[in-house]
């Protein structure tokens, strides 16, 4: 009995002096798992509950367990009051934590046009902060492993900067948005990630001030466009009237029956503000496989893979 008892606690004694110190903000270990892939990010516009609904949502479900992300971003997530908000309905049973804009808030009436959040990994909500252009950004603190660590992601949508003539909204956006990540991210970890439906194409001003080619408003800052640092060459449209649902928006609203645009992105922070190490390897536009005449989306989505170590 005395030898057991000896070699219990011999055993309590390695454990504790095995057990690292605590680590800083953005490095603690959060899973016993270690990430030994890219970690793999999505960003989707699932257009609410626009017909046809049923057979939308068994398109964008199939498509994203093909993925198999680890982290999505979404824009236009619905809530009607009564029930299960979309994104939690569409990835029913998948093992993802889900936070949703609206969560805890008030829904007696049906939303359209928030913005939500999946993580295979826990995530704590930091912030649903609105734009002065009328967007919106969720912040969520996600509980990676290593050696990705804590690190914040960011799901952003523009309610009403959508139209050709809103690119001062857009600009006032990208300043505020880019001002308010660099409040609630730690220099010391990984890079925050942004995914969002941004409705401006790269040459745009604001997405050339979040990609570091321009100032604004006196401000300067610098994100990854993932499309750009895979290398693509192609244009990688998300808005196309090759998608029937978005033609019948381009013809209604602009009078256009022949239109691509790159309008959704995911953007990493920058070398120069972070330290943890991330490296894009892929990029490139999914939720672009149709059933028939049926699509995912009026969006397609874009999907990246970050190295997370060199």
């Amino acid at each position: 009995m005395l030898r057991d008892s000896r070699l219990i606690a011999c055993v309590i004694a390695l454990l504790v002096f095995a057990m690292p110190d605590k680590a800083v903000f953005g490095q603690q270990p959060t899973t016993v798992e270690t990430l030994n892939r890219p970690l793999r990010v999505l960003t989707a516009n699932i257009w609410n509950y626009s017909k046809p609904y049923q057979v939308r949502m068994k398109l964008l479900r199939e498509q994203i367990e093909a993925l198999e992300p680890d982290v999505i971003g979404f824009q236009e997530a619905g809530w009607t009051p009564g029930e299960d908000h979309q994104v939690k309905q569409l990835l029913k049973e998948m093992n993802y934590y889900i936070e949703h804009e609206a969560d805890g808030a008030d829904t007696r009436e049906r939303r359209l046009l928030d913005v939500a959040v999946a993580s295979r990994w826990p995530l704590k909500r930091r912030a649903l902060h609105k734009l002065p252009g009328s967007g919106k950004a969720l912040l969520v603190e996600i509980e990676a492993p290593l050696p990705v660590g804590r690190f914040q992601f960011v799901s952003t949508f523009g309610t009403t900067r959508w139209q050709f003539d809103r690119e001062l909204n857009r600009e006032r956006d990208a300043v505020a948005l880019d001002q308010f990540i660099r409040e609630n991210c730690d220099r010391q970890g990984f890079p925050p990630i942004i995914a969002g439906d941004f409705d401006a194409t790269p040459e745009a001003a604001c997405m050339r001030y979040l990609r570091g080619l321009q100032s604004l408003d006196g401000h300067s800052t610098h994100y990854y466009d993932a499309w750009e640092a895979a290398g693509n060459q192609t244009p990688g449209y998300t808005w196309t009237t090759k998608n029937p649902y978005a033609k019948q928006t381009t013809e209604q609203f602009w009078h256009l029956s022949d239109h691509h645009r790159r309008i959704d992105y995911i953007l990493i922070g920058s070398p120069h503000h972070y330290r943890g190490y991330a490296r894009v390897v892929s990029a490139r536009v999914v939720l672009n496989q149709p059933q028939g005449k049926d699509w995912p989306s009026d969006h397609l989505g874009v999907f990246t893979e970050i190295a997370v170590k060199p």
